[in-house]
């Protein structure tokens, strides 16, 4: 992690191809990153993020909040599995998965979930290589299952992120500082 006065402490905003804004911070620390994003479509609040990584940029925490209900993830110590919930309006549906250092979320309705991902993966693919990344993959139900992300890196700050079994990819935007560049954005400092 960064050190003293260079620690991450940004918001900003922006949209998606589709339309969706996404409204996010990053606040880095001596334990890692804090994430937190809202999306929102036509004005109306889609899906609130918080991802926490560890000073390894690992996922240590994971909630998620919409129309669904509240998730909650989180690996165990060891990292050999993934625990937590769906409190949802017909009550509560735990979750246990499978888990590795090498796991990742991808949340398919808040790509604050994939860029950070991008960041941590940027220190081992380099431009023009890809890899296969398991991942825990959510939807917008909250319905959570493992699968698969092909991850390439297009160039020094363009990846694309492959659902091979959906059909689906999208391309991400990161600049150094591992930062979304999404389209019409804008970025404040957390604290002046």
């Amino acid at each position: 992690m960064s050190s003293g006065a260079s620690l991450l402490r940004v918001a900003g905003r922006g949209r998606l191809g589709e339309g969706t804004l996404v409204t996010w911070s990053v606040a880095e620390g001596t334990r890692g990153r804090r994430w937190r994003a809202v999306t929102s479509v036509d004005g109306r609040v889609d899906v609130v993020l918080l991802l926490e990584q560890g000073s390894d940029l690992r996922l240590s925490r994971l909630e998620l909040t919409s129309g669904a209900g509240m998730l909650t993830l989180h690996p165990e110590p060891d990292r050999r599995e993934i625990h937590g919930n769906v409190v949802h309006a017909g009550g509560v549906r735990p979750l246990a998965f499978a888990w590795s250092a090498e796991h990742e979320v991808d949340v398919v309705p808040a790509p604050i979930a994939s860029v950070a991902m991008l960041h941590r993966l940027s220190a081992q693919i380099k431009v023009g290589e890809g890899e296969t990344i398991p991942v825990l993959s959510i939807d917008g139900a909250f319905t959570a299952r493992p699968a698969t992300r092909l991850v390439r890196r297009l160039a020094e700050d363009s990846w694309e992120v492959a659902d091979l079994a959906a059909g689906r990819s999208s391309v991400i935007d990161l600049d150094a500082r591992g930062v979304p560049r999404l389209r019409a954005g804008m970025e404040w400092p957390l604290e002046p």
